[in-house]
């Protein structure tokens, strides 16, 4: 009987120790998936320095949206390329964004970045120029990130 209670003893002690390892294993995982948003959102302002709204794109899901201010919402891989061809299509349009922060679920599936962006372009009436700040929803499509959902708004007061 001293036998089986100290078998059985150790055996929990093992699946404890076992269990508090996966604990420590994803909170590694969590750290390395948040260095994979932020390098994501660095390639993401690459291809948006490059005009490429097709790249831009492809960071998002099948089925993922971007939220513009005071305007509908773009969903789906046609409908979020031709909004980036038109916000690309700006005359001396530069756009910069970063996260402040990045949250990964404790599932490893899903996240969100906050963020700053900064935005400037010419019109026929000159120069316009904008900041404000974004929230980016993130989702796993097979094995890698995608945004399923971009929000952002202005700084500025309404008009």
């Amino acid at each position: 009987m001293k036998t089986r209670v100290r078998w059985m003893a150790a055996a929990l002690v093992a699946a404890l120790m076992a269990g508090g390892c996966a604990s420590m294993t994803r909170v590694l995982d969590k750290t390395d998936e948040e260095q994979v948003i932020r390098t994501l959102d660095n390639e993401w302002v690459a291809a948006v320095a490059r005009k490429d709204a097709a790249a831009v794109a492809a960071f998002y899901a099948p089925d993922g949206s971007v939220l513009p201010p005071n305007g509908p919402e773009a969903r789906g891989t046609q409908a979020v390329a031709e909004f980036w061809s038109g916000l690309l299509a700006l005359r001396n349009v530069q756009l910069t964004f970063a996260p402040t922060q990045v949250v990964v679920a404790q599932s490893g599936d899903i996240a969100y970045d906050i963020g700053t962006y900064a935005l400037s372009f010419t019109t026929d009436k000159g120069p316009v120029k904008d900041s404000g700040k974004y929230v980016v929803v993130w989702k796993k499509v097979n094995e890698h990130w995608k945004v399923a959902a971009d929000i952002f708004n202005s700084n500025a007061p309404a008009p």
